[in-house]
Formats: structure tokens, C-alpha cells, sequence
């Protein structure tokens, strides 16, 4: 099973999904918590990237599409053919959201590339925490290039 959260930067995903994580290995149930990007030593270097680089759109949507591929293949495909529930903080809908409404890029090409990226793969689950944008704002300790009001606005 595929459990995925999705909300903007400050929503709670990464606190909601540690939770479900606990929760469900308390219950001695196989579990993998991922984070995107990230997730695998070359995904965690292009998240760096992504982080701490000024890009253009379509470089930062390829990057990302690069780490989503390397962590399916890596680890999500053979943890999933194992049994193990894989819960993502991030998936296919950031991408949309950021790239695509943020950004401005065509939505028709982030889903081919999410497509090819996942191999195919779909979420059993979608959590959408949706907060407003000064909400979300308030709740951020450090900030970086992605949580920018009118941006978040945008994505939201």
C-alpha cells in the first residue's frame, strides 16, 4: 500500500506522516516512511540541489522527476512487491501543484513525466492538508526559495 500526504510547505505532512509511521509500526506492520526529493543517498543530493540552487523551472521539474525516479526504483517498487505500506511525504501532486500552478509549466507534460518517473505507480491513499498560505507561513522555522506568499497562494 501507498500512503501519500500532500499540502504546501507548513501543512503538516511531514508531522502527519511521521505519526501514521509510528503508529503503524507500533502495530508491527512493515513500514517505509520517505520524504521528496530525498529518500535514497543520490535523491538526498539532488534535494540539496534543488534547495540550495536559484533554477529555472523546467531544470527544477527535471530534478525533481529525477529523484522521484531513483527513489521508485530504488526502494519504493522492491518495498511495495514486499508488502511493506511505503507512506511519502511528497508525491506526483507537489510536482503538479509547485511546477505546474507555481510555476507555471504544462500540466500535460508534469504528468508524463510523473507517469514515467513512478513507472506507473498510483497511491492506494491521498492525505491533502490544506491550510492557508499565511497559516502555513507562521509555522515555517527556516524558509527557502519554495514559501513565498503569492507563490504558495498559487500552489495551494
Amino acid at each position: 500500500m501507498l500512503i501519500v500526504f500532500e499540502g504546501i510547505d507548513g501543512s503538516g505532512k511531514t508531522t502527519q506522516s511521521k505519526k501514521l509511521y509510528n503508529f503503524l509500526k507500533e502495530k508491527g506492520f512493515k513500514v517505509e516512511l520517505f520524504r521528496e526529493p530525498g529518500g535514497t543517498p543520490t535523491a538526498e543530493r539532488i534535494r540539496q540541489i534543488l534547495l540550495e540552487s536559484e533554477l529555472d523551472p523546467v531544470s527544477e521539474l527535471l530534478l525533481f522527476e529525477a529523484s522521484r525516479s531513483i527513489l521508485i526504483r530504488e526502494r519504493v517498487k522492491p518495498l511495495l512487491a514486499q508488502g511493506f505500506i511505503i507512506i511519502m511525504d511528497r508525491f506526483i501532486y507537489s510536482t503538479l501543484a509547485y511546477q505546474g500552478y507555481g510555476r507555471g509549466l504544462p500540466i500535460e507534460v508534469i504528468r508524463t513525466l510523473n507517469d514515467l518517473a513512478t513507472e506507473g505507480i498510483q497511491p492506494d491513499l491521498i492525505f491533502l492538508l490544506d491550510v492557508s498560505p499565511d497559516t502555513a507561513l507562521s509555522r515555517l522555522k527556516e524558509k527557502t526559495r519554495f514559501e513565498e506568499r503569492e507563490f504558495l497562494q498559487r500552489v495551494r
